[in-house]
């Protein structure tokens, strides 16, 4: 907990997305996308650096940092198709 000039900031509690207003919501879309945009193509520069560095080194620690990394992408695209839900459930 934080408490910046007389207000308490709780990073911890998220309200969930059925109380966020559609402006919020239409925010959470635009940044998800962003992250999930970023974090493929660093996964797709990790996969390739990994097959080579593997085909000249053979296996080692860094072969398995994108199978590390694939389930933060996942569950990215996972929370992106909830939020897109619920605005769609609004708009009808």
């Amino acid at each position: 907990m934080i408490i910046l000039k007389n207000q308490t900031i709780n990073r911890m509690k998220q309200l969930p997305l059925s109380e966020l207003s559609q402006e919020e919501l239409l925010k959470k879309v635009k940044t998800a996308k962003v992250a999930i945009s970023a974090l493929g193509g660093l996964l797709i520069v990790l996969v390739a650096s990994t097959v080579y560095l593997t085909y000249l080194q053979g296996f080692s620690v860094f072969t398995v940092l994108p199978v590390a990394f694939l389930p933060l992408f996942i569950i990215n695209v996972s929370n992106l198709k909830k939020i897109q839900a619920e605005i769609a459930s609004r708009n009808t």
